[in-house]
């Protein structure tokens, strides 16, 4: 079985994106699923075509997309 894991790159002048820092964390296996990681662009368009094109490549069983939002932008 094969698991894509997303995060995306840094943005907004950052060094870091902690959805991808929390992905590469992930070993690259568990059970008996290999965890394929990827590093999305933070560029409308371009990341979901980098997303379908791995997706076409590996033919993951599953694909868990991990990202992040600012305080400022949770609406409670």
């Amino acid at each position: 079985m094969k698991v894509l894991v997303t995060g995306f790159e840094p943005f907004d002048g950052e060094k870091i994106n902690p959805s991808y820092e929390a992905v590469k964390q992930l070993p690259d296996k568990i059970l008996d699923a290999k965890i394929v990681k990827l590093e999305i662009p933070t560029v409308f368009y371009k990341s979901i075509e980098t997303l379908r094109s791995k997706m076409c490549e590996i033919q993951p069983e599953i694909v868990i997309c991990v990202g992040q939002a600012g305080v400022d932008r949770i609406f409670l």
